[in-house]
């Protein structure tokens, strides 16, 4: 059964999804939340398997709730699910580690179906925002692609270019500059890469890299 944890602050909306959520036997809703502070506290005792989160969201809404998630619980796939279709949080969500991308007017069965993949390590996309993203050349679908993996670990294509700038000795600024992301979305990308690896730092990163010919 997949562990499910909820995230929207929208009380009505998320009864509704509580209700669909808990209407399929292959889900078991661990917690839900009004907003990304109390997801977070709901992290920690209730270990979900994926969670849902709404991007608008008071106190921490949803990209830096997720981004806190990857960082804390990089094993954790995290879907997102908004009313509007923003151009900007989109980009920003995938280049955080976002596993899909979904509007609230997707009927009832589509989201569960979303949901069960996510869990099986499929990426999901509502088709309108996909559409949008391949129009507007956005290149974050390409660099979330796992590309390469060793030992287990799977390597993005923007993994491999954010370690070959640690390796070249540029700052996080400097590559976000280059690569066209945040500084904050580096800064979230590096502690991911130090978590996954199991490295304690940028030098360790770089030597990594290199002895596994990653660069």
């Amino acid at each position: 059964m997949i562990r499910l944890l909820l995230a929207d602050d929208q009380v009505l909306f998320r009864s509704m999804l509580e209700e669909v959520i808990t209407s399929d036997e292959r889900f078991h809703l661990v917690g839900c939340a009004s907003n990304g502070l109390e997801a977070l506290d709901l992290m920690k005792v209730t270990q979900p398997d994926v969670a849902l989160l709404d991007i608008r969201m008071p106190k921490m809404d949803g990209l830096a709730t997720l981004a806190a998630i990857k960082k804390q619980y990089p094993t954790v796939k995290v879907l997102m699910l908004t009313t509007f279709e923003d151009p900007f949080s989109v980009r920003e969500s995938l280049q955080t580690g976002a596993d899909g991308y979904l509007l609230k007017s997707m009927k009832p069965p589509a989201l569960l179906a979303a949901l069960f993949c996510v869990a099986q390590d499929i990426m999901v996309m509502h088709r309108e925002i996909y559409e949008s993203t391949l129009k507007n050349n956005t290149p974050a679908l390409a660099n979330h692609a796992p590309t390469l993996e060793i030992d287990g670990i799977q390597f993005t294509k923007s993994d491999l270019q954010i370690m070959k700038g640690i390796a070249e000795g540029k700052t996080n600024k400097e590559i976000a500059l280059l690569l066209n992301y945040s500084e904050g979305t580096i800064k979230n990308k590096v502690s991911q890469l130090l978590s996954k690896t199991n490295l304690q730092d940028r030098t360790q990163i770089s030597v990594y890299a290199l002895k596994n010919q990653l660069i």
